[in-house]
């Protein structure tokens, strides 16, 4: 049985960026494993997100960036939205792999092996995996694969779920230069808040995503139904070609991992809560928190469990608030997120939902949502967790 100093289970967002982020620094003379059956060759991801212009790392394969978005809310509310300093940029999942497992390549510490997962455990030793492949063990595991229990009665649990076709147009049907970042002028169906987005490549070529909220998959027949319906009803668009389609899941939840403080197989990525529950972004999330993982392990030597503030309950609270409003159908979805992008300027916005926002900031914009609604749904999840 071969020992390793880390081992990361999962060679997707967050065990890939985990990885990196080690090799950026001294721990690149660790001996690392990446386990994933995955070969990850295929494009198989959409990651959108907002940031300042500060540096980044993944700079070098931002596939487009833009300083406004449009934006479709209920009521005939619609509006071409100025991010101040912020940028919202799209990374393609293969661009993604591909810089990072040449980045990791240059290091011969670094071992990538091809196979199922069968078992994790954590042992007075370290972190014990076993594998289709064999035996390992090391100092500690990152777990990356473990789905995030989303069955908790205590907790508002609910689906982010999309499909998305990159598809082609005869004619000029795009703008280049504005994304349309949430399109909630889609038939509203049932439980949940329904959108679509439109990331432009050309003025002729486009990703197109439909995207639920939810505590239910739908067909595939169904996804395929209304995007069809979008793209003819809504987009005006009658003749196009599909040339790449995506599909996902991602939980959206306020579960907070469960990782005993001496264990040696930690949870990272989705395992890891590392989604935010609210709105289902994780790309810059993942960066903040396996950064910080990294910081850990240069400073203590092994990772710490986040340390709990008044602030951080707060924020983690207001993420538990929207998902009963929304699971409750307490208020319209579509009705809130008009209302948030229609009375707060937008930068600041996109700071709350980032979970970066002051006290102040996140009070004046909690009262541009239907109040009661949102005091009804904070009470009830107080009640569910205590």
């Amino acid at each position: 049985m071969k020992r390793y100093d880390y081992i990361i289970a999962g060679g997707g967002l967050a065990g890939l960026s985990l990885a990196f982020y080690m090799n950026q620094s001294v721990l690149r003379n660790k001996q690392i494993l990446i386990i994933d059956k995955d070969r990850k060759d295929k494009n198989d991801h959409t990651w959108c997100f907002w940031e300042t212009d500060r540096e980044n790392p993944f700079d070098p394969i931002i596939f487009r960036r833009w300083s406004e978005v449009g934006f479709y809310g209920s009521g005939g509310f619609e509006k071409k939205l100025d991010l101040g300093d912020y940028n919202y940029k799209w990374i393609r999942g293969i661009d993604f792999y591909d810089f990072v497992k040449t980045d990791l390549a240059t290091n011969a510490n670094i071992t990538f092996l091809h196979t199922s997962i069968e078992r994790m455990t954590s042992t007075a030793d370290g972190g014990f995996v076993i594998t289709e492949a064999g035996q390992f063990i090391a100092d500690y595991v990152f777990d990356s694969v473990t789905p995030l229990r989303i069955d908790n009665p205590k907790r508002q649990n609910m689906l982010q779920h999309f499909k998305g076709w990159e598809i082609t147009t005869p004619q000029a049907a795009f703008d280049p230069e504005v994304p349309i970042m949430m399109d909630y002028r889609v038939e509203q169906i049932g439980l949940g808040v329904r959108f679509s987005y439109v990331l432009p490549i050309d003025k002729k070529r486009a990703f197109i995503e439909y995207t639920v909220f939810s505590d239910a998959l739908l067909t595939q027949a169904d996804y395929d139904r209304e995007l069809h319906t979008y793209i003819r009803d809504i987009l005006g668009i009658e003749e196009f070609e599909i040339h790449h389609e995506e599909f996902g899941v991602i939980p959206m939840t306020d579960e907070l991992p469960e990782t005993p403080r001496d264990s040696r197989v930690i949870k990272i990525g989705t395992s890891g809560g590392y989604v935010k529950a609210s709105s289902g972004y994780a790309f810059k999330r993942t960066q903040w928190l396996t950064q910080e993982l990294v910081s850990q392990l240069l400073t203590l030597e092994k990772p710490s469990p986040p340390k709990s503030t008044l602030r951080s309950w707060f924020k983690h609270l207001l993420d538990s608030t929207l998902l009963n409003v929304l699971l409750n159908e307490r208020a319209s979805g579509k009705v809130i997120f008009t209302q948030l992008y229609q009375k707060n300027p937008t930068p600041k916005l996109l700071a709350f939902l980032d979970g970066k926002s002051a006290l102040p900031d996140d009070l004046r914009i909690m009262s541009t949502v239907p109040l009661w609604a949102f005091i009804k749904g904070m009470i009830d999840t107080l009640i569910k967790r205590f």
